[in-house]
């Protein structure tokens, strides 16, 4: 009984992230109108292509839905990273109502069939600006990084619950009436989304200014998202998971339509029907993927995951009986849930907020064409091995894939929460602004409080440095050569001198009253600011703004 009441808690716990932040919030509802669009807008085309051309024209309209935006995907990940992400947000939005209401008015005269899939590549273009922009912006509104974790639990939730709604009302409406209904449904709940986005607090980006090492240029800036993620290994790796699991989507996709009309010979809105059975299974994943969250247990859960969707997949291949096929759609939605959650929170803990926006606009161009890989692999997969084989075939891939990382993805595990007020005090501080948050976390748990009474000197001219310090309350004042220079208070620092230019300490700092520092050693010091190419030229500008060595 404690037991289940613990995950009902973690569950509401995580909503409170959103719902007691209004920003939070109103992007989680967000969340649940482009969702919406979305996805009433997929499973209704992929109906659409098998009136018009059978299953192989299910894969072929997955694609041309798709491909697209694969090509947009990186160039609106910049976007995202030097343009306010709100208003990213919002031209996204508008762009993605004016697709989906063309396409309706295109449904319902009959056009020819072309004509939708053309605006079909045009959806993921408009759409293409804001998954970037949203997960980029969930970090900087989050205020440490278990924040961060229950509010991608949270934002799942919404997702699904939109993702739930698409699947049942596009069930009805496809029994009652035509895809053109649905496309004005997608494009009515997508307007009334631009209307609740323009509600959040506007943002204002940092002026990150190119660093003298680095291209300049619209494609080196673009690009930058794709050299981050190749030449990161810890990005890499959680890339490689995020992929895998779309090309399985992808699959899934497809292998639901056949599975529905033409093995189990169920009605068009069965399709609709069976991703509804996908969004339960996520929504009651979130009580265990909330606790698994909280307690840093990223890798479990993608390994869990995995393993669930594995068996998910297998049972209506094993059995071909409706029953099945609504229980293994909905086991999929349950273990598609964790890795998702799992590998963004990882994701968006190992990125800098500087690039953020363009890796996730090169992994959603590369998420898209994996999907778009999938689509048409599922067509091959079912001419090859039939549709029961097909549904083995995507039984393996997520299993096999991750426990093959499983030594890799270990070393990633978040481990134990971290202090709210540590943390804060690390990303308030401009030298370690721009450090990924998995790079904030770690050090937070280096940091050593230590107190100096009033009077009592914390570091002296002269001596050898050994550590850096943020002051938590309180104020020290500065001395160089016996001369008075400044006070520091909270959220200041001091200390960095001696240590990133190997030198003796060039001032004495004395507390004025009774102050709490936090002290990090040298090595953690150097290691995290001298590892991150933005954080070390910032220090770098405070050491020489603070000191002026001798010269004969």
């Amino acid at each position: 009984m404690r037991k289940g009441l613990g995950e009902i808690a973690s569950v509401l716990g995580a909503l409170a992230v959103d719902f007691g932040n209004r920003d939070l919030g109103l992007l989680g509802i967000a969340r649940v109108g482009v969702s919406f669009a979305m996805w009433s807008f997929a499973i209704s085309l992929g109906v659409y292509g098998f009136d018009h051309g059978g299953a192989t024209a299910v894969g072929i309209v997955a694609l041309v839905r798709l491909a697209p935006g694969a090509v947009a995907s990186p160039f609106a990940g910049l976007l995202s990273d030097r343009f306010s992400r709100r208003a990213v947000l919002i031209g996204s939005g508008i762009a993605i109502t004016a697709v989906l209401a063309a396409a309706a008015a295109v449904a319902a005269a009959g056009a020819p069939a072309g004509l939708i899939l053309a605006l079909a590549g045009l959806f993921t273009v408009a759409v293409s600006g804001y998954a970037p922009a949203e997960a980029a912006m969930l970090p900087l509104l989050a205020k440490t990084p278990q924040e961060l974790s229950a509010a991608n639990v949270t934002h799942s939730t919404m997702e699904n619950i939109g993702f739930l709604l698409a699947a049942l009302v596009t069930g009805v409406v496809l029994v009652l009436a035509s895809p053109a209904v649905v496309f004005a449904a997608a494009a009515a709940v997508a307007l009334l989304n631009v209307v609740l986005i323009t509600a959040i607090t506007p943002d204002r980006r940092p002026d990150y200014a190119p660093l003298d090492d680095e291209l300049t240029g619209i494609v080196n800036e673009t690009t930058l998202g794709f050299r981050t993620l190749l030449s990161h290994p810890a990005l890499r790796l959680c890339a490689a998971v995020i992929l895998m699991l779309v090309f399985f989507e992808g699959l899934a996709d497809v292998l639901i339509v056949i599975l529905a009309l033409e093995l189990l010979h169920l009605s068009h809105g069965s399709v609709g029907f069976l991703n509804a059975a996908w969004g339960i299974g996520a929504l009651i994943a979130a009580a265990g993927l909330a606790l698994l969250l909280q307690r840093g247990r990223l890798v479990a859960a993608l390994v869990g995951g995995s393993l669930v969707i594995g068996a998910a997949a297998a049972l209506p291949g094993a059995w071909t009986v409706p029953f099945a096929a609504y229980l293994g759609w909905l086991g999929i939605g349950f273990g598609y849930t964790f890795i998702e959650v799992a590998s963004k929170t990882l994701l968006q803990r190992l990125g800098s907020d500087e690039t953020l926006g363009r890796v996730i606009g090169s992994l959603e161009s590369g998420r898209l064409a994996a999907m778009a890989l999938g689509s048409i692999g599922a067509s091959a997969a079912v001419a090859l091995f039939g549709t029961e084989g097909a549904l083995f075939v995507l039984a393996g891939l997520m299993p096999v894939f991750v426990l093959l990382c499983w030594t890799s993805l270990r070393a990633h595990e978040v481990g134990a929460p971290v202090a709210e007020a540590f943390f804060s005090l690390l990303r308030g501080n401009s030298i370690f602004e721009p450090l990924p948050i998995a790079t904030l976390e770690r050090l937070s748990r280096d940091l050593v409080p230590v107190t100096a009474a009033a009077g009592e000197e914390v570091i002296t001219q002269g001596e050898q440095g050994d550590s850096f310090y943020l002051i938590e309350e309180g104020e020290v004042e500065v001395f160089e050569n016996g001369d008075f220079r400044r006070n520091e208070g909270p959220g200041e620092s001091f200390g960095e001198i001696a240590l990133l230019r190997d030198v003796p300490r060039t001032a004495t700092v004395r507390a004025t009253e009774p102050t709490r520092l936090l002290r990090l050693g040298r090595d953690q010091f150097i290691g995290a600011v001298t590892g991150h190419r933005r954080s070390r030229h910032l220090a770098h500008g405070v050491v020489d703004a603070r000191w002026q060595p001798a010269t004969d």
